[in-house]
């Protein structure tokens, strides 16, 4: 056949049910979507079943595809959605090959930073704007030149090259959130180097067959099919909502909007508690979009999804859940923390436990394999609080002592050095350590004197001044009582009931005329009755407590869009008005609450975290499980318990 591009092949394709033409776009671009799939599940097997199931929604949408479609762009984002719906049905066959999967990275010598952004590299490309995934997809996956990149976004050379210039400092900046660091340079050459893979050999035959000739194809990839063209409609619906909602917004920009969603009244959808007991209870919350609960009968709960890929809600078989769900069936923990890709916890023996990704070693066990539940962590049994941050962990022993162990490049693990460690290594030598707080790439202590250290970087780069290898005094305060994370910042609450707050974005909650000041600690407000403050890391989303147990908001999120600083609303704190005594909070992602009563009920807002479709509003059983009004960022009480595992 005539050499064709793209466009040409899929319309003689539609028009004529061209075998040939088709067979050519799957030789073109098989290796493509087999290496995406590959990378997506960790299994060859799967990623057989999704290419397949790929090819056949592009045989479908063929004749409805735009001229101006950049075909591989397309098809990495169809089988990133593809792959993201066979990790839901498919969980159980998923994880026993996952786990070897990670078990052979450690053991193949693999460029230093390509295992690490491998699993992490098709969701950031799905952050990127269509033309920015296309021009990476184009330019790294299938080697073109800038020039041809240009021609096929229709701009210039030039453009192209401000266009991956762009993209891939995008694509470092959400590596480097995941605790990934690398420059676009060396992240360029690990894509190029390995992002495409040949695809078994026979699978175009089967492709080809399956989607043009009609032969059968097996019953769970026609269930994949079907469930990712649900998909790609609702994404598409949920885009247009968003432009409908902007352009109607942007009629109306000159009305005040007085009420705020997200700290309305609660509304009540249900009577969920959880078992009560003597264990103080506590709420995590974790970048992959997931919450861990400690009852405090002494039981622990997941809520949420992983997606990232790393099972950390401790299910082991499920990978998303809209309802509460015990992990195992013990009673005893009595500590819990909530990383991006893994998860720890204390039981009252005073043993530590782990699961979740273990690419740096993070679970303490000694491998690299990854743990879909609960495994015994660094020896030990008098363990007595767990802090899971980026790739590395922390823990505090009953005598003070402060011990780290997994990744290290920015030196938060506070050892002086940029190494990893597979065994727990103690942090300095004081034995005054109070409580730990871990981020993806900065740490903060707190010792029984009141005095507050940090290490790690200030600012998110690796050198410089702002960059601290071993814990580094907040201040000569001796007055600081809680902290917590912001998006490279933090904040600090005093014995006197101020807040502080320095790092990156300090200025944007102290109103320091420039970032000039971020370095030192400011007062946030001129309130003197905080207590309390919960929020994560990366995130711009902060829930503070005050004496009186009422609840507020510090909220930032809108700085996550950039744009000149005259255009940002101030920040303000806003009260939430749920009125009920709180036992344990937290904050996560840029708008979302968690909180957990005495009496064991669990109330939320914001985004519904384990939220995948409409549909996940109901329960298997027709239960409504969130309510199914626009005002989700209302607080409303979690409705529905699993405690079947």
């Amino acid at each position: 056949m005539q050499e064709l591009d793209d466009t040409e092949l899929l319309q003689r394709y539609a028009d004529q049910n061209s075998e040939e033409a088709f067979s050519v776009l799957v030789a073109r671009y098989v290796d493509l979507v087999y290496s995406t799939a590959w990378r997506k599940t960790g299994s060859p097997d799967a990623a057989q079943e999704i290419t397949q199931a790929v090819f056949i929604i592009l045989g479908k949408k063929a004749g409805s595809l735009r001229k101006e479609t950049i075909l591989s762009g397309w098809l990495h984002e169809t089988t990133r959605l593809t792959a993201a719906n066979f990790l839901r049905s498919e969980t159980r066959r998923l994880q026993r090959e996952q786990e070897a999967y990670m078990q052979s990275l450690s053991n193949e010598p693999e460029p230093d930073l390509w295992p690490a952004i491998a699993p992490l590299l098709d969701d950031a490309l799905g952050t990127l704007s269509p033309k920015d995934r296309s021009a990476i997809v184009l330019r790294f996956f299938e080697g073109k030149s800038f020039e041809e990149v240009g021609s096929a976004l229709s701009g210039t050379e030039n453009a192209a090259k401000k266009r991956v210039s762009r993209a891939l400092e995008k694509l470092r900046h959400s590596f480097l959130k995941r605790g990934v660091r690398g420059t676009t340079v060396v992240i360029a050459a690990a894509i190029s180097a390995h992002s495409i893979q040949a695809a078994p050999v026979g699978l175009n035959t089967s492709i080809v067959a399956t989607a043009v000739k009609g032969t059968t194809a097996a019953t769970s990839t026609l269930t994949l099919v079907k469930g990712t063209i649900k998909l790609m409609a609702w994404t598409k619906m949920k885009i247009a909502a968003v432009t409908s909602t902007a352009l109607i917004l942007a009629t109306i920009s000159t009305v005040t909007v007085a009420n705020h969603f997200r700290h309305t009244p609660p509304a009540q959808t249900g009577k969920l508690k959880l078992p009560t007991g003597n264990v103080t209870p506590m709420v995590a919350y974790g970048y992959s979009r997931y919450g861990l609960f400690l009852a405090s009968n002494g039981s622990i709960w997941s809520w949420g999804e992983e997606r990232l890929g790393w099972p950390v809600l401790g299910l082991g078989n499920i990978h998303s859940t809209v309802s509460l769900r015990r992990i195992g069936r013990d009673a005893d923990w009595v500590n819990i923390s909530a990383g991006d890709s893994h998860a720890l916890a204390i039981k009252s023996d005073g043993t530590l436990w782990a699961w979740g990704g273990n690419f740096d070693y993070q679970l303490g066990d000694g491998t690299k394999t990854t743990r879909p539940t609960p495994v015994a962590s660094i020896p030990g049994n008098d363990w007595k609080q767990a802090a899971a941050g980026g790739a590395n962990s922390f823990a505090l022993r009953n005598d003070g002592t402060l011990w780290a162990w997994g990744y290290n490049v920015t030196g938060q693990p506070g050892r002086g050095r940029a190494q990893d460690s597979i065994k727990a290594v103690q942090v300095g030598a004081s034995t005054n350590w109070a409580k730990i707080w871990a981020g993806s790439i900065q740490t903060l202590g707190l010792q029984n004197d009141g005095s507050l250290w940090f290490w790690g970087s200030l600012t998110g780069d690796s050198k410089g001044p702002n960059q601290f290898n071993i814990p580094t005094r907040i201040s000569s305060d001796i007055a600081w009582t809680d902290a917590c994370f912001g998006y490279f910042t933090m904040f600090g609450i005093k014995s006197d009931g101020t807040l502080w707050s320095w790092g990156l974005k300090a200025n944007f909650y102290t109103k320091a005329a420039d970032e000039s000041s971020n370095a030192t600690p400011m007062q946030v407000g001129t309130e003197n009755d905080w207590k309390s403050c919960a929020s994560s890391p990366s995130c711009f989303y902060h829930i503070l407590q005050k004496t009186d147990g009422s609840l507020w908001a510090l909220d930032a999120s809108e700085h996550r869009t950039v744009k000149e600083a005259k255009q940002y609303k101030p920040i303000t704190l806003r009260k939430i008005d749920l009125h009920k005594d709180i036992a344990a909070f937290t904050a996560g992602g840029d708008n979302i609450g968690m909180v957990m009563t005495p009496d064991g009920e669990v109330w939320t807002w914001g985004r519904v975290v384990g939220e995948f479709a409409p549909k996940d509003y109901m329960s298997n059983k027709g239960e409504q499980l969130f309510p199914k009004s626009k005002d989700i960022d209302k607080p409303w009480q979690l409705s529905n318990l699993d405690e079947t595992r």
